[in-house]
């Protein structure tokens, strides 16, 4: 076993020197503080292998594919090697070339070493005096803790953390945690909508939780809206003295009806002769939730004794911010037992006492693990100013910010009993429930298309009749155009005219950010008009993109239309590719000698952060236009290692430099996207059941890959989590890059069919 010490002024130093000298897949044992900097021990990928293998068998085993990634991982397990047949009689090689005695003895011997480094380590970390040693994951679960969150969201949030976070900062770590947990709150995004609709609300909750005073509290929001005619208030407390008086005193100072329903009354007669009112608030009777009675009172409220099928009782169930997380737990799922027999599930909840509650992680864990849409936060007696639409960013930096640790909150591992352990599974299938629906969610979110692209998804598994009858609703323009109106296409990325290699099709047109970043909104280019200037016109009248990146010069005809109609361009071109300087042709890759140089800037290539030259001499066309010729220079960031050298040919137009050189990084960055869509074309078409339309195929690869290398581009926080995640979805180590993410990102929305499926039965 070799473990090599590494000590660097900084975590981004010294990770640097352990790539350098072990590689990407390097096995970190510890990353910790010391008077010369940050010092990380570390042991190649491989010995970590030979270490750990039990059998001696030379060759890697292969891994099984995730349970979660349904027909596809069986294509992509086929193209891994088989397992090699092992003999009864193994023989390794041990280093220094001795045969091993016993090889289980020696593999139990290395293994002791580790585990004595190890126990070192955590000696080390448990006797310093300051918290260097401990683990950013572990001081972000003990922020968790003394918040009031409980261990399975911890262990939920925290099981794959981002690579990134090895070298973030404090600060970075923290509004890393913040957005896992806003990304999982559900919150009322359109109280307006929700006040404008109106419909039936009643408000349900354990006893003394603020039921009446947060009806007349939502009343007052929807008067000062509206007004008073259009609202009526509701009370079934019959049980706790002068309920029906309060609430009356309530509504004389609104303005509004009010009704007391008597104990066993039918509630479907009152609500009809409401039909009139825009909306109806139910005060309905506090009941503990260990209360037997307590599915009969919510049976009361059910569907189906409202009088009428299309104003359906919506229950609001009113939480104790202030409460223990247990007594939460049992109210959360009692009450939703009960509304689900009701005949439909809680419409929502709202959290009360807020301004009593000193921490918020508890009620903030319930909503999450539950996935209760939060409406409102009561905090306070006044009418209606204590109450406040629940925003998740503010909710989830308050809980955050809390000071000091809790009391209460110890990270203790118990022994599970068998029952305990069938439903911390289940408990873990949600979790992963949650962290896919966070994800998808942020991409519908950032990605323009990827709500098409997850329309088509299912799509794959039809019959082929009915793939077609569906693909014009997801080719419509003007329907594709309103769903990339989060974020604005600049550029538009065309594709070269002949099949990519391997194939019968085209790579289709692809739209990209201000950025330089893909999009999920492909066209496909048998759909476009035949010729290159009707190509060029189409796009402008439908698309209307800021720049035209084209796979090569265009023609006379074409660069008229594109001056014509003032449309920016840019073209790849060739080494060989001829031009004219000083009236005499040269090919391109003989000029870039004398080219003037420009500038320097970072770029990521091909899965490698990577450094661009840029350099440029006037030149001109066979036609006499004058244009600039660029040249890129492409070496690997950490290494200096040459990654190629790159052409293009743009406008002779000095007031559009810094643009025409973000264009080029755009284009060059989006280079391997062909080859990533004929992976994703191979890997659906292995693993579909049933015929699939090419168009239907061409799309949804084509989009796959566009989200994959949007991915593996962005440097925003959201790609860094969501990153994670699809990594995560693989199972195992891999080392980030486009062809992984695609990968990743099959298995998410595979894994996304199998919960619905499952939610369907």
């Amino acid at each position: 076993m070799s473990v090599k010490r590494f000590v660097g002024i900084n975590s981004r130093e010294a990770m640097r020197q352990v790539r350098a000298a072990l590689g990407d897949d390097a096995l970190i044992l510890s990353n910790r503080q010391v008077p010369e900097g940050v010092e990380i021990l570390a042991l190649a990928d491989d010995e970590h292998g030979r270490m750990t293998a039990p059998t001696g068998v030379a060759s890697p085993a292969v891994r099984s594919p995730s349970p979660s990634a349904g027909a596809w991982a069986g294509a992509q397990s086929s193209s891994e090697p088989e397992p090699p047949k092992v003999s009864d009689t193994v023989s390794v090689s041990q280093p220094g070339g001795q045969l091993p005695g016993d090889f289980a003895a020696f593999s139990e011997r290395v293994l002791g070493e580790m585990q004595d480094l190890r126990a070192l380590l955590a000696s080390q970390m448990h006797t310093s005096s300051t918290p260097a040693g401990e683990s950013l994951v572990d001081r972000l679960r003990q922020r968790l803790y003394a918040a009031g969150f409980g261990v399975r969201l911890a262990q939920e949030l925290l099981e794959t953390p981002p690579t990134e976070l090895l070298t973030a900062d404090e600060s970075q770590a923290q509004a890393w945690l913040g957005r896992q947990l806003a990304s999982r709150l559900s919150v009322l995004d359109d109280e307006d909508g929700l006040l404008d609709a109106g419909g039936v609300f009643a408000l349900v909750g354990p006893t003394g939780i603020g039921k009446t005073t947060t009806t007349a509290k939502l009343a007052a929001r929807y008067v000062m809206r509206h007004g008073a005619r259009g609202v009526a208030l509701v009370t079934t407390d019959s049980y706790r003295i002068g309920a029906h008086e309060q609430l009356r005193i309530y509504a004389r100072l609104l303005g509004v009806e009010v009704h007391a329903l008597e104990a066993d009354a039918p509630l479907g007669n009152l609500l009809t002769r409401l039909t009139d009112k825009r909306l109806v608030i139910i005060d309905t009777v506090g009941m503990s939730q260990r209360d037997q009675r307590l599915a009969g009172q919510i049976a009361m409220l059910g569907d189906s004794q409202s009088g009428t099928e299309c104003r359906p009782i919506r229950r609001l169930l009113l939480l104790n911010a202030a409460s223990h997380g247990d007594t939460l737990e049992e109210v959360v799922e009692t009450y939703q037992r009960a509304s689900l027999a009701a005949g439909a599930p809680l419409y929502g909840a709202i959290l009360t006492k807020v301004d009593e509650a000193p921490r918020l992680g508890a009620v903030l864990d319930i909503a999450i693990r539950h996935g209760l849409c939060l409406h409102y936060l009561s905090h306070g007696q006044q009418v209606p100013e204590d109450l406040s639409l629940a925003e998740r960013d503010t909710l989830v930096q308050q809980a955050l910010s809390v000071a000091g640790q809790s009391s209460f909150a110890i990270d203790m591992p118990i022994a599970p009993s068998p029952g305990q352990r069938i439903q911390a599974l289940s408990r873990g299938l949600l979790g992963q429930g949650r962290t896919l629906a966070a994800s998808l969610s942020v991409l519908r979110r950032q990605v323009s298309g990827f709500a098409l692209l997850e329309e088509a998804w299912p799509m794959l598994g039809y019959p082929l009749e009915q793939q077609r009858a569906r693909i014009p609703a997801l080719l419509d323009i003007d329907r594709r155009v309103r769903h990339g109106q989060q974020e604005a296409m600049h550029h538009l990325l065309w594709g070269r005219t002949r099949p990519v290699n391997g194939t019968d099709w085209a790579m289709p047109a692809l739209s990209l950010n201000a950025a330089g970043h893909a999009q999920a909104m492909p066209w496909l280019a048998h759909l476009q008009p035949a010729g290159e200037s009707e190509r060029l016109m189409w796009a402008e009248a439908e698309l209307g993109p800021a720049w035209h990146l084209l796979p090569s010069c265009p023609g006379g005809l074409a660069r008229d239309t594109l001056a014509n109609l003032g449309m920016a361009w840019l073209a790849m071109a060739q080494a060989n590719s001829r031009v004219m300087v000083a009236s005499e042709r040269h090919a391109l890759a003989d000029l870039s000698r004398d080219a003037e140089a420009r500038t320097q800037l970072a770029c990521r290539y091909r899965g490698r952060d990577a450094r661009l030259a840029l350099s440029r001499r006037a030149v001109a066309l066979d036609d006499g236009e004058r244009l600039h010729a660029w040249f890129g220079t492409l070496v690997e960031s950490e290494t200096g290692r040459p990654l190629g050298q790159r052409y293009w040919l743009a406008p002779q137009d000095e007031t559009h430099e810094q643009c025409a050189i973000e264009a080029m990084v755009a284009q060059l960055i989006h280079d391997d996207l062909p080859l990533l869509t004929r992976r994703a074309w191979r890997l659906i078409g292995e693993a579909s059941r049933t015929p699939l339309d090419p168009e239907l195929q061409l799309l949804v690869a084509s989009g796959l890959a566009a989200v994959a290398s949007r991915l593996d581009q962005e440097r925003n926080d959201w790609a860094m989590d969501v990153r994670t995640q699809v990594m995560a979805a693989l199972g195992g180590r891999r080392t980030r890059s486009s062809t992984a993410l695609l990968e990743g990102l099959m298995h998410m929305l595979t894994a996304r069919d199998a919960f619905r499926l499952a939610g369907a039965q």
